[in-house]
């Protein structure tokens, strides 16, 4: 493989493991394959899964193995001109999103938390993560279920007061750094509340101090690679997904 990969494994190999290791030299004997290789592929090609190959692209600083596979025909076509596939790298993304929510364990528990909650409560870290939680909220009350949206870091610390374990939180975040909220949320876990994390897939804070876990998958934007970003789409996938199974669970429990 190139050198650009070569560098970037010396500068990482500190987070690597045996398992990473293993990928990186199965791509490092076979460059050209490994340009035109899914994910599923590589991790059949590999014998692991496709959040294992994720880790380990994720381990390397990059968002996602779109973003991963595109540099990696950058570093194999160093001067040439690359043609990048929007489409593909969208639908990467939507198959991994969807893919990662059928595969949650806990989905059944997060139902029945929404559906025994006093309250729920939703915080979104950003402007657009608030836009997806309002037309969240706006769906649920199809089902009697009204959220109370947290407009801001201030409120959420004001509004921890009123909270109880009774109660539920969702936080969306795009990267799970929780420096602005760090104390609100200890407090909050030590109250009790059950809290909900919507992140990016990726080793962070949010993610190991929520009690349940949603992710979903984007690739960022790399200037010099022209590739794009899947905006808030997948953030929004998970959550219709989460709101058609909430709806299903009801219609289930109603037949029984």
């Amino acid at each position: 493989m190139g050198t650009k990969l070569d560098l970037l494994i010396n500068e990482n190999y500190s987070k690597l493991n045996e398992i990473d290791l293993h990928i990186l030299n199965f791509m490092t004997n076979n460059e050209r394959l490994c340009t035109t290789l899914s994910i599923s592929e590589l991790a059949k090609k590999c014998s692991v899964s496709t959040a294992t190959i994720l880790r380990t692209a994720q381990k390397l600083n990059f968002s996602g193995y779109s973003e991963f596979k595109y540099f990696l025909k950058s570093d194999n076509h160093e001067g040439t001109s690359i043609k990048v596939d929007f489409m593909e790298i969208l639908n990467q993304d939507i198959t991994q999103t969807m893919k990662m929510f059928n595969h949650n364990s806990h989905l059944q528990e997060i139902y029945d938390i929404m559906d025994q909650a006093q309250n729920i409560y939703a915080y979104g870290t950003g402007i657009g993560q608030r836009l997806m939680l309002q037309e969240f909220s706006r769906c649920l009350l199809n089902v009697n279920k009204n959220i109370i949206l947290v407009p801001a870091t201030g409120e959420l610390k004001i509004m921890k007061n009123n909270m109880s374990q009774n109660d539920l939180l969702f936080i969306a975040s795009w990267s799970g750094n929780i420096d602005k909220y760090r104390d609100t949320l200890i407090g909050l876990e030590v109250m009790g509340v059950p809290i909900i994390s919507i992140t990016n897939l990726s080793n962070n804070e949010l993610s190991s101090l929520a009690k349940y876990n949603l992710y979903f998958q984007n690739s960022f934007k790399d200037k010099k690679l022209n590739v794009t970003i899947s905006s808030y789409l997948t953030l929004h996938l998970v959550l219709h997904l989460l709101y058609d199974g909430y709806v299903e669970y009801k219609n289930k429990r109603l037949s029984d």
